[in-house]
């Protein structure tokens, strides 16, 4: 009897001093809310849930090579990174490079020449060609890697260039590549050279200590610093993955860019890569020493004239706010024509919600491009409880039929675009690792948006009299599913 009583106590006394984290924590009114209900109303399984995900841990060792990597970073940056290029477009948008420069220490970078690419053999034949043809370094992250199918000439053409001298380097997430690291991928890899590493490992003893859901979600690809790629591709063939998902084939996009912006979205990666481990950190830091020690005086460079001006936003977790979240509800603000938007998975917060709804309200043709089906239930039900205030708000929703749609953009006025790897939920914000480019040319923008109009053609409208005339039934499972979407 004792010790019942001295288990209830100690259980009792973890529950308030979780829900006292709860609630003096920096997390949504949403998200806190939905905590301390799983908290009191499961009280072993919320305790132990909250203990495994309830707060972003990276693991102090982590932070600790982060906080020396940035150091390092910050006392050279005015030489690594490339002179700034502020907007000459409107005050608005200017106002939108000013915040990420402030809060993510990227500057917007002009002389950039861009080609968006969204055909899955194009991608892999442009990835292919600039691996053959790169001479000093090829640096990937992604989050899912999968070595068949098409896929297996980028690999190749990876060892054919680490073969010859180039410094070649892949970084795949732990638990979204978890099929290429029990292949024997890896080690055909590091047999020909390839540095390999697995990004965020996952362990039982692990999860006490580090939050094991939270994933580096970003997809990158650079060589020799003077091209990258970035986008919603992952290096899968979408002819073989997830076949059994009954969602069709993934349709993504990237972004090959050629440029200064390259060696922004290197220096992304080198965090990531340098963070991972001590003999990471120490060969990244001596890496970067010599590059520092051979790049001219930032006063020196000239500055880059034409072609694309792009940012990078990079997001992790584990700060108060957000930053592409931020710019994000900003960029609806500020909207005044149009906005578009193509995003797998939607599964907003009360913000977000309320900024879209309030933006279709004052006039701005809002569309939403959604795919009919996602691979996930709980986050299609949830989804769709959003659905109905969007539409009695005039926010035109439309549903992919042509697979899953994969690719993420935002495009505002057709002026201003965001894309990259941030699909529209608070995982995305608030706990992945993603990269996103902030695009203020045009030209490029305007690549965007014939995708997405593209996407739309294969799309069909959801008009509200019939969204509302769905089963009861159905419309209970979504709501209930809403009550979590601050947990997704």
């Amino acid at each position: 009897m004792y010790w019942t009583e001295l288990l209830v106590l100690f259980h009792f006394c973890l529950s308030v001093t979780i829900a006292l984290r709860v609630i003096y924590s920096r997390r949504t009114s949403s998200a806190a809310l939905a905590w301390l209900t799983a908290l009191f109303a499961f009280p072993i399984l919320g305790v132990i849930t909250y203990l495994l995900i309830g707060e972003p841990k990276l693991g102090r060792e982590r932070a600790k090579r982060h906080a020396e990597l940035l150091a390092f970073h910050d006392a050279f940056a005015d030489r690594f990174l490339p002179p700034p290029c502020e907007p000459a477009s409107e005050t608005r948008f200017r106002q939108i490079a000013r915040l990420i420069q402030s809060e993510a220490r990227y500057v917007p970078t002009g002389g950039n020449q861009t080609r968006l690419l969204a055909d899955t053999d194009a991608i892999l034949r442009a990835f292919t060609a600039d691996i053959h043809a790169a001479q000093h370094c090829c640096l990937l992250a992604f989050y899912i890697v999968e070595g068949s199918g098409r896929v297996e000439a980028v690999l190749e053409a990876l060892m054919q260039a680490a073969e010859r001298g180039v410094r070649c380097q892949l970084l795949a997430d732990a638990l979204g590549s978890s099929s290429f690291w029990r292949s024997p991928w890896p080690q055909r890899l590091r047999d020909a050279g390839v540095e390999v590493t697995e990004a965020l490992p996952v362990g039982v003893l692990k999860s006490l200590w580090v939050r094991s859901d939270l994933r580096n979600h970003r997809k990158i690809l650079v060589v020799d610093y003077r091209i990258a790629y970035t986008g919603s591709y992952n290096l899968v063939d979408p002819r073989l993955f997830k076949q059994d998902a009954g969602v069709g084939e993934w349709v993504d996009a990237v972004m090959r860019c050629e440029g200064a912006v390259a060696q922004e979205l290197a220096a992304v990666f080198y965090g990531d890569w340098a963070v991972e481990n001590e003999h990471n950190l120490s060969a990244t830091l001596e890496r970067l020493n010599r590059y520092a020690d051979e790049m001219p005086d930032r006063a020196t460079l000239p500055r880059a004239t034409g072609g694309a001006l792009l940012q990078v936003i990079p997001s992790h977790p584990g700060g108060d706010t957000a930053l592409v979240y931020d710019v994000l509800v900003n960029a609806l603000n500020i909207a005044q024509e149009s906005v578009i938007i193509s995003t797998p998975y939607f599964v907003p917060d009360e913000t977000l919600l309320n900024t879209l709804i309030i933006t279709a309200r004052r006039g701005v043709e809002v569309t939403l491009i959604v795919p009919r089906r996602v691979d996930s239930r709980l986050v299609r039900y949830a989804s769709r409880a959003y659905y109905q205030p969007l539409l009695a708000a005039g926010v035109q929703l439309r549903m992919f039929g042509g697979g899953l749609l994969h690719t993420k953009a935002v495009v505002i006025d057709g002026r201003f675009a965001l894309f990259g790897t941030v699909n529209m939920d608070m995982r995305s914000f608030y706990l992945n690792l993603e990269v996103s480019l902030a695009i203020y040319t045009p030209d490029t923008v305007a690549a965007i948006r014939t995708l997405l109009d593209g996407y739309l053609e294969q799309s069909e409208a959801v008009e509200l009299k019939k969204w509302e005339q769905r089963r009861r039934l159905q419309r209970f499972i979504e709501r209930c599913a809403r009550l979590v979407s601050p947990l997704l």
